[in-house]
């Protein structure tokens, strides 16, 4: 987890959720939905972005997770600085939403995977369909962030 073992006490078939959320205190992912349908609990399982309400905790024995805390430390970042697409929200005022840490997290992965996505791309890896209104600001804060990649 976040690059670091943890020995859990937890029934098998316990969520992902649950267990980073209740067990290690890592409350950044969010608890939203429930059944998949959101991207507030996304995480990364193995570099793959992963619905944490939707996977029981046996799946992920023995695979590299990371959430919103290790985001930036993943990329060799230290605890004070974000990682580049934390920073993109930021320069493009993405308004707070419950589900913001999961599509940070989903963006990510999508970047990671695919660093010059389109519009399609974006709204496939990344649930948008938020409530709270923040979808332009997310589009555009993805798409920026994918421009400046191009010329790193």
């Amino acid at each position: 987890m976040n690059g670091r073992s943890h020995a859990i006490h937890a029934d098998p078939e316990t969520t992902l959720l649950r267990v980073l959320r209740k067990d290690l205190q890592l409350t950044g992912t969010s608890f939203a939905c429930t059944n998949g349908q959101c991207s507030a609990c996304t995480v990364h399982v193995n570099d793959r972005p992963t619905r944490s309400c939707r996977i029981p905790v046996h799946v992920v024995l023995g695979t590299e997770i990371v959430t919103i805390e290790g985001l930036a430390a993943r990329e060799g970042l230290s605890s004070r600085e974000l990682h580049a697409v934390q920073r993109a929200w930021i320069d493009e005022g993405v308004p707070d939403c419950p589900c913001q840490a999961g599509m940070i997290m989903a963006a990510a992965a999508l970047l990671m995977e695919n660093p010059d996505p389109s519009v399609a791309d974006i709204e496939a890896a990344i649930y948008l369909d938020c409530r709270c209104g923040i979808r332009p600001h997310v589009l555009r804060a993805i798409a920026s962030l994918a421009e400046r990649l191009k010329s790193w």
